[in-house]
């Protein structure tokens, strides 16, 4: 599928495949109900709160409770790293309060910012409903491990994509 940034199932043995070059995989286990999510959040998915839709989607396809899901905020480009200009910061700012944007973006002295898309997709997942015990952040950045993972922004712009996979295993007796 191409333009989609969100995948459900609950068919068992269907893997769900996204793609990524610095942007947070947001993995999705519904533990009660066995389905599952990915999706692919960059900035822009972030200001759209893919992470509450693809938890409003599982709800409506599957009867999913937001308390029964874990969450996990994949290897993406940390804070540290991801630099942005002060029109996608003005984005964050019109859809956080004041309070999660003192966590979410910090301003350089250059009118730039650092954007923390961990910490944003955390509050968008908690929103939904998801209990923080729930929530769980991989705390791998894709710059600071190029050598490992690929990265858009340390590889300045040379192509090449991360995929995340998700799948529910088939019942074995």
């Amino acid at each position: 599928f191409h333009e989609i940034d969100g995948l459900i199932t609950n068919t068992p043995g269907l893997a769900l495949v996204t793609f990524y070059a610095d942007c947070v995989p947001l993995y999705f286990v519904d533990t009660k109900n066995k389905a599952i999510g990915l999706s692919h959040s960059g900035w822009r998915g972030t200001v759209g709160k893919i992470g509450k839709k693809t938890v409003a989607s599982m709800k409506e396809e599957f009867g999913t409770s937001p308390k029964d899901i874990v969450a996990l905020i994949g290897p993406s480009i940390c804070v540290d790293c991801y630099e942005v200009s002060e029109d996608v910061a003005n984005e964050f700012y019109n859809i956080f309060t004041k309070d999660q944007c003192r966590d979410i973006l910090y301003k350089k002295e250059n009118n730039k910012y650092q954007l923390d898309l961990w910490k944003a997709n955390y509050y968008i997942l908690l929103n939904a409903g998801i209990p923080a015990e729930n929530i769980h952040t991989s705390g791998v950045c894709t710059a600071c491990n190029h050598e490992l993972l690929f990265s858009h922004r340390a590889s300045k712009g040379m192509r090449g994509s991360l995929a995340a996979f998700l799948t529910i295993k088939n019942n074995i007796d």
